[in-house]
């Protein structure tokens, strides 16, 4: 039995990276004394990757409706990788009561690409915040690993686009666009 989904045989796999059934407890739930909300307070909006000499872009399959780059996207071999995005995240305790909250992001790759997860976890910290205040969290993350998806031929591939981050679960839960260029 296969661990990838198999498209032709309505067979999706046993993981649950590509589960789109409904959710009973989104992950990350628990339970509080106290209510949590977020905002973005900083964070880049796209990082330029340059492929590294003698290297090529990496094929992806697309459905028939995404807009398709001319650069699909490119194994992490052939990038430099390094802690390259960082996005600062304000909690703030809305509630009468001090409590702490695990913060979670997580990424997005480009709409239309198969086979790619729903979503994955790129970052986490729990958070002590006392009644009424604000902290500050900032994640430093490595492009190469919290933007990467595995290819149909096993490749860890950075795809070029638009990817999204999100903070959160659930109805309390922020998106925000990263872009991806990559070039030669």
């Amino acid at each position: 039995m296969k661990l990838r989904p198999v498209d032709e045989l309505g067979y999706p796999g046993r993981t649950y990276k590509f589960y789109n059934g409904t959710t009973i407890y989104p992950f990350g739930y628990g339970l509080s004394y106290t209510a949590f909300s977020y905002s973005v307070v900083s964070t880049q909006r796209y990082v330029d990757k340059k492929l590294a000499p003698n290297s090529h872009c990496t094929l992806l399959r697309y459905n028939q409706t995404a807009y398709v780059p001319p650069c699909h996207a490119a194994r992490v071999d052939d990038l430099d990788c390094a802690d390259d995005i960082s996005v600062t995240v304000e909690v703030k305790n809305t509630g009468s009561l001090d409590g702490s909250d695990a913060v979670i992001l997580y990424s997005q790759a480009p709409d239309g690409i198969l086979g790619a997860p729903i979503k994955q976890v790129v970052g986490f910290e729990r958070v002590l915040v006392e009644a009424g205040k604000i902290r500050n969290v900032t994640f430093s993350l490595c492009s190469c690993k919290s933007l990467s998806i595995v290819t149909d031929s096993a490749y860890v591939a950075v795809p070029s686009g638009q990817h999204t981050f999100i903070v959160g679960s659930g109805d309390n839960a922020i998106p925000f666009a990263f872009h991806v260029y990559l070039r030669h």
